[in-house]
C-alpha cells in the first residue's frame, strides 16, 4: 500500500508519504503477519512481526514493533535494555467476528515502553471502538480511540483518535485487487487533524 502520510492512533509518524508492504500466512485459527512502513523522505521506518490467534469471540494478537533509529546503528536481534528498538504490545479485538456490528480493540504495551523519568513500564493502553457499515458499496468506518491513563498517547486520560474511514476494493477480474482508502482523522488532545489516502495491490 502507498499512503500520503502515516498516521497511527492519532499520531503522525514521519514527515513524508509512505509505502507499507504486508504479507500474511494463515493456518486454521493462527496467522502470522509481517508489516513494514518506509517514508520516502527517510524520516521513519518500522518493521512489525504480528502473530495472532482467533478464538470464538475475539482475536488475541502480539505485536512486535521494531523502529530503528534513522541515523543510528541498529541490530534487529539486540534486545538489551536501553538499546533495543523493539516494543511489545498485546491486543484483543473482535474485528473478525462478523455477527458483531460494534467492533472493539484493547491494546497494552508491556515491553519497550518505559517512563523516561522513573524507568518503569508505562503499560500504555489504547481502547478503540468502531461501527463499520456500507454506503453505496463503500465500506465506512467511524471510530474513536482513547487512553485511560498517562502513557505514550497522552499525559492523562484522553481521547486521542477519532474520525471516519472510507475504503473500497476494486476487482478488475485480474489476479489481484486494488484496495483504496480515504480517512479523516482528528486527535482532540493535540488539536491535530489529518487526511490520509492511499491505494495498493492485494493478492
Amino acid at each position: 500500500m502507498l499512503h500520503n502520510q502515516y498516521v497511527w492512533r492519532g499520531q503522525k509518524l514521519g514527515t513524508g508519504a509512505s509505502i507499507e508492504p504486508s504479507v500474511t500466512f494463515s493456518s486454521g485459527n493462527f496467522s502470522l503477519n509481517t508489516w513494514a512502513a518506509f517514508t520516502f523522505d527517510n524520516s521513519y521506518k518500522e518493521f512489525d512481526l504480528i502473530p495472532s490467534y482467533q478464538f470464538e469471540h475475539f482475536t488475541l494478537t502480539l505485536l512486535d514493533y521494531y523502529i530503528p533509529e534513522i541515523e543510528g546503528t541498529n541490530r534487529y536481534l539486540n534486545f538489551r535494555e536501553g538499546e533495543s528498538r523493539h516494543s511489545l504490545e498485546l491486543t484483543a479485538d473482535n474485528s473478525s467476528i462478523e455477527k458483531q456490528r460494534l467492533k472493539w480493540l484493547i491494546g497494552i504495551f508491556f515491553a519497550g515502553d518505559q517512563n523516561e523519568e522513573t524507568g518503569n513500564p508505562n503499560y500504555s493502553t489504547y481502547i478503540e471502538v468502531k461501527y463499520p457499515f456500507a454506503i453505496l458499496g463503500i465500506d465506512t468506518e467511524p471510530f474513536v480511540g482513547m487512553t485511560p491513563f498517562r502513557g505514550l498517547y497522552a499525559d492523562k486520560f484522553a481521547f486521542v483518535n477519532a474520525g471516519i474511514k472510507f475504503s473500497k476494493e476494486l476487482d478488475l477480474k485480474l489476479p489481484f485487487t486494488i484496495p483504496l482508502h480515504l480517512s479523516f482523522i482528528s486527535n482532540p488532545t493535540t488539536n491535530q487533524t489529518f487526511v490520509t489516502f492511499g491505494g495498493g495491490i492485494a493478492f
